[in-house]
């Protein structure tokens, strides 16, 4: 049980009458409040035979408020305890209930014990005569207001009609006359004007008899909303506690996003899962929660453009505040760009997400992630090697092997051949290594020139080399699909293939794109646009420039086609 929890029990327990619940807009006062009296009324350990909560939120009439009193009344206690209370109510304001005649019916079901809280209200609107009647309909309702617990919230929100001393007013009527027990929820920092501060700080002494602040850490709020076995619970709560983020209602909207965008990553690497959920929590973050410094535009702006590098290197440069803040979050929190932050942007903005855009960019990640797993394995291997002069031959070799039986799919050219080098130099046969490698990556090695290839020169292994020579002499001739996947994949390319590309036109391109060929975020992305940001000093530039131009010039073509392309032009290839 919490201090706010011990405070309400003990109000309850006492004489007080009168309580208030303070704290900064969002924190959950009114959250956290419903959860109380829900799990108290539930328990039936209250003594108080209705609760009503009134929200002022645009309120500007008191006699408005005061039927609300009545109107939202909802039974806690026992039918036998509320027809005693309604009974005793009546035969005190026998004089007014005898100038209406149709509440005879009323004082029957009284009588009997029977509920009688929505019975008066409904059947008293149906009256021909109910304009007539209204005020004394009103009066009686509110006459047998008696022993609740009255919520009223929202008191920063009232209309302009309605004034803070009418309020309080009304509080202290419920209190000492009605013998309730009233709890105010409000804001006081907010008060729209210091004519309501005033007045309430003038019957605040009078009236209120306990006063507690809600003042709850990100983390505890958090806790309120997510449950502790939720996936990957420890990342959130970091950037959570790290971005400070304390209002409730943010915290719902960061679950929604991520019940929606979990789907695409169910089951994937926990780097992926958490990458999602750090980037999901910090732009909801800064897209509910108005900062004028840091603006949730800016924050989209610096992660694409990642310019907070630049304060590492420039010092002396100035910044705007916004930028200081930007640097404090990426330092503290480790931040980069993510492949996420387009479509996470965009399920913000417009309440959905391009379902095959998502996966890809899931997929490609994934992939990204199981080469830097191979490579994390590949980097622990060789480490037995090169951080000791222990006798552990045997503990490297076995490390290797089990890295090219395990991931041979995954394996670098380059890693693969330095494996089977040091292998074969140890003595070890490396012959069905080498072809289940080579038939494992036919396609890519395939398009290995060994004429121009400076990787194959530095190979040791002359069977390896043999096999891709083969392979290339046996190969079909040029065509995209091949050449895009093989650039893609390898990072490389021979003058082939840069004259093959040069020679396509942009229609080529739209055309070979709109057949929708496997693999075609790898071919374009990985593959054709490496030649968009790429610069060499030598005669290759134009044709480079060219090629480039033309691929880019084909998806802005097709982007132009309708709303969803131009979608997945922008939030997958980088091309606007």
């Amino acid at each position: 049980m919490n201090h706010l929890e011990k405070s309400l029990q003990a109000f309850f327990e006492s004489e007080a009458k009168v309580a208030v619940i303070k704290g900064d807009w969002g924190v959950g006062k009114t959250y956290f409040w419903d959860n109380y009296i829900s799990k108290r009324i539930k328990s039936r350990d209250l003594c108080q035979i209705a609760y009503s909560y009134i929200s002022l939120f645009g309120s500007s009439s008191l006699d408005d408020v005061r039927k609300r009193v009545f109107h939202n009344a909802k039974a806690i206690g026992s039918d036998e305890k509320v027809g005693e209370t309604f009974e005793d109510e009546f035969n005190k304001s026998s004089s007014l209930f005898n100038k209406i005649p149709w509440v005879k019916e009323g004082m029957s079901k009284a009588q009997s014990k029977a509920p009688l809280i929505n019975w008066l209200s409904k059947n008293s609107q149906s009256l021909p005569v109910v304009s007539k009647f209204s005020g004394m309909i009103s009066s009686l309702e509110y006459s047998l207001v008696k022993n609740y617990i009255v919520c009223i919230d929202d008191l920063e929100r009232k209309g302009k009609g309605l004034a803070v001393k009418e309020v309080m007013g009304l509080v202290d009527e419920l209190a000492q006359r009605k013998d309730c027990k009233v709890v105010l929820i409000f804001n006081e920092s907010s008060f729209d004007s210091e004519e309501d501060r005033k007045q309430f700080e003038s019957y605040r002494e009078k009236v209120v008899d306990v006063e507690v602040n809600h003042n709850p850490t990100s983390k505890e709020n958090l806790a309120c909303i997510f449950s502790n076995e939720y996936i990957r619970y420890s990342t959130l709560e970091t950037v959570v506690n790290n971005l400070n983020i304390r209002n409730i209602r943010v915290i719902k909207k960061i679950k929604w996003a991520l019940e929606y965008l979990n789907e695409f990553v169910n089951g994937r690497d926990d780097r992926i899962i958490d990458e999602l959920i750090i980037h999901t929590t910090l732009l909801c973050c800064f897209y509910y929660i108005r900062d004028n410094d840091l603006t949730y535009g800016m924050l989209k702006d610096q992660l694409s453009s990642n310019s907070w590098l630049s304060y590492l290197v420039d010092k002396e440069k100035e910044v705007s505040i916004g930028e200081k803040k930007y640097r404090t979050l990426v330092s503290s929190m480790n931040l980069s760009s993510s492949v996420f932050d387009e479509h996470i942007a965009f399920f913000l903005e417009n309440g959905y997400v391009d379902d095959e855009a998502l996966k890809a960019t899931v997929a490609e990640l994934e992939e990204k992630v199981r080469v830097d797993s191979v490579s994390s394995r590949i980097r622990r291997a060789w480490d037995i090697y090169s951080e000791s002069f222990s006798d552990n031959l045997n503990d490297f070799k076995n490390a290797l092997t089990e890295i090219i039986n395990e991931d041979m799919s995954r394996l670098s050219l380059s890693d693969f051949s330095s494996a089977v080098d040091i292998l074969e130099e140890f003595g070890e046969d490396i012959t069905d290594f080498v072809s289940s490698y080579v038939q494992c990556h036919a396609d890519s090695l395939s398009n290995i020139d060994p004429r121009h290839s400076w990787d194959l020169g530095r190979f040791k292994c002359q069977l390896l080399k043999d096999k891709i020579e083969y392979l290339h002499n046996n190969s079909k001739s040029h065509n995209l699909d091949d050449v895009s996947l093989k650039i893609a994949v390898n990072r490389g390319w021979n003058p082939e293939d840069i004259e093959f590309l040069n020679s396509l036109t942009k229609d080529d391109y739209v055309k070979w794109m709109k057949e929708n060929p496997e693999n075609l975020v790898t071919k374009v992305r990985g593959g054709l646009l490496t030649f968009r940001d790429l610069q060499s000093s030598g005669s290759d530039q134009d044709k480079y420039t060219n090629i480039s131009h033309n691929v880019i010039s084909a998806l802005k073509e097709i982007a132009s086609e309708n709303e969803l392309n131009k979608y997945r032009v922008r939030a997958i290839y980088g091309v606007e």
